[in-house]
């Protein structure tokens, strides 16, 4: 896709960027179509090694139907908060990026039970990396941080909604399960048997 967005610049951005007077006048798909475009190489490469870094975590931990609804909601959620608070143009995916950072912010939060001060690591670790950039998007004027944090959001609030959420549940006769017990559990995994 970045050759053809290279060959036809500004054919695309046209087409599919995040510009507000056109959402206005009904071009809703602005508000996923930013996800996949991006300004430049290293624009692009910058967002392909930040999904490359989180993306396979989030999925072991949570199932590939949830890393894709994530992923497209946080998409959505920053191009909507991008919206709402910037009248510059934008595309790119890192609004979805930041929502997966949320969503596994949310995970490890929400299972914190069971992972205890791993989770405390994690939680740190994650909050540094995302205010760091966070940061570096304060400084960088051409950075949409509306879309940034937007994404955080999104992803965060479909992790609380969808899980998982892991409970561990004894039974009278001794057996324990792991239970997956999202307020919204359509994309729940059944319980699993751990002795």
């Amino acid at each position: 896709m970045y050759g053809l967005q290279v060959a036809t610049q500004d054919a695309i951005t046209a087409w599919g960027a995040k510009v507000n007077q056109l959402i206005v006048a009904g071009q809703y798909w602005r508000l996923i179509t930013p996800a996949f475009f991006h300004g430049n190489l290293m624009h692009l490469a910058v967002n392909c090694y930040s999904l490359y870094n989180i993306a396979p975590a989030l999925e072991r931990l949570c199932g590939s139907k949830r890393l894709v609804v994530t992923y497209m909601v946080a998409a959505v959620a920053g191009n909507i908060a991008s919206f709402y608070g910037s009248a510059a143009p934008s595309l790119g995916a890192s609004g979805a990026v930041f929502g997966l950072g949320g969503a596994l912010a949310m995970y490890f939060y929400q299972n914190k039970s069971l992972y205890g001060k791993r989770s405390d690591y994690v939680l740190k670790q994650l909050w540094q990396t995302l205010l760091i950039n966070m940061a570096y998007g304060f400084a960088n004027p051409r950075i949409d941080n509306w879309g940034h944090a937007g994404g955080l959001v999104g992803g965060a609030v479909v992790a609380y909604m969808l899980g998982p959420t892991l409970k561990l549940i004894e039974t009278k006769s001794g057996k324990r399960y792991l239970t997956d017990c999202p307020p919204i559990p359509l994309l729940a995994n059944p319980p699993v048997r751990i002795s």
